[in-house]
């Protein structure tokens, strides 16, 4: 009886585990000497493990900067509200 108990509990903590690392996570991630948040939607891993930001400009030019990212909400979140 306690096997069965101990295997039981063990199943629902793995697919519990499980079923938090996939959540979709709203990051939010400025970049380094800038006052700009930039909101990034992932849908694996964790905001920390954002660190560069590429994009293109209107002449095409490659742009690398560094981000510092964190998924904890902010006081203007509360304000405007994000859909999740």
């Amino acid at each position: 009886m306690k096997k069965k108990a101990l295997l039981i509990i063990s199943i629902i903590a793995v697919c519990l585990l499980a079923a938090s690392c996939n959540k979709d996570r709203t990051c939010r991630c400025s970049v380094r000497n800038s006052s700009v948040v930039r909101i990034i939607e992932i849908d694996g891993g964790t905001c920390e493990d954002l660190r560069v930001f590429r994009y293109h400009d209107d002449l095409d030019t490659l742009h690398v900067d560094s981000l510092l990212c964190t998924d904890h909400t902010f006081l203007i979140d509360s304000i405007y509200k994000t859909e999740e």
